[in-house]
């Protein structure tokens, strides 16, 4: 198989995705805070907000500073990963493929689910001075697109590499907070897009990576050589056929062997001579 991880079977322990019962205890977990949160949400929403402005000015703008740049951060971590899965064998790159892919999903299914839920933001349901300006009617609260992008990036970047949680997670958290501190968000918004991302993006790549390894195996085998180098694998496979000669002639293994020497020929015999075993002599022709 065109892959430099030739020994690898199961994608999947590419980036850990063995039985789910750790990543099904914390969205149990975060099903709960969210009921939680939802309970309380006009109070928890109006301690967050009117302790923001009441903060220093510079502080409110670092918080709507936070909820853009820190989405900035992520999306160039996850490219850098995701370029860098390409030296890392074919393995990598299908889970960095797909890592990506559901991080897509998971957006396009957090605005969905706004069109149908339709809740109102409360910065326009509350009486309550913000930091930032309201949204425009019509875009939604409920489930903060900013929190479904970060968790979906994040959990990106730990599958690819998870030494990297050390900066993905607190930012992430970052972002989130920044959406109810500026006043577009209930607590309860973020914690749904939060799990929107991750659970979208860590099931989707442990179900789709190995069918996109495959995939990536079949274009390699089939496509041109600009694809290949494209996906970090630019090299010949060993069952690559040699080129033939340009006039279309057979050549003789033997030739590629020793070089220089004439079919039929033993080595160190002249043109126009022949080995004679019998005398062990080179008898002119």
């Amino acid at each position: 198989m065109p892959s430099r991880d030739d020994g690898a079977v199961d994608v999947r322990r590419r980036f850990g995705g063995g039985p789910a019962t750790g990543a099904l205890s914390a969205g149990l977990v975060v099903v709960v805070v969210g009921v939680l949160l939802y309970v309380v949400r006009d109070a928890a929403y109006r301690a967050t907000a009117s302790g923001a402005v009441a903060l220093p000015s510079v502080v409110g703008g670092f918080f709507e500073v936070v909820g853009e740049l820190g989405l900035v951060v992520l999306v160039g971590v996850a490219a850098l990963l995701t370029w860098r899965a390409r030296s890392r064998g074919l393995e990598h790159l299908a889970v960095a493929a797909v890592a990506a892919v559901s991080a897509v999903a998971a957006y396009v299914l957090s605005e969905v689910v706004k069109g149908f839920v339709r809740e109102e933001r409360p910065c326009r349901t509350l009486s309550v001075h913000t930091v930032a300006a309201c949204p425009a009617p019509g875009d939604w609260a409920w489930p903060s697109n900013h929190a479904t992008i970060a968790g979906a990036l994040t959990t990106a970047i730990v599958i690819l590499s998870p030494v990297w949680w050390r900066l993905a997670v607190p930012l992430a958290l970052a972002v989130g907070a920044s959406r109810v501190l500026t006043g577009a968000h209930y607590w309860h918004d973020v914690v749904a897009g939060l799990a929107v991302g991750v659970v979208v993006v860590w099931f989707g790549t442990w179900a789709l990576a190995p069918t996109a390894h495959r995939l990536l195996e079949r274009s390699l085998a089939s496509g041109p050589p600009q694809w290949r180098r494209l996906l970090g694998q630019g090299y010949v496979p060993r069952y690559a056929v040699p080129d033939l000669p340009e006039d279309g002639a057979d050549r003789d293994p033997g030739a590629l062997e020793h070089p220089g020497e004439h079919p039929g020929e033993h080595p160190g015999e002249h043109p126009g001579e022949h080995w004679d075993e019998q005398s062990d002599e080179h008898r002119a022709d």
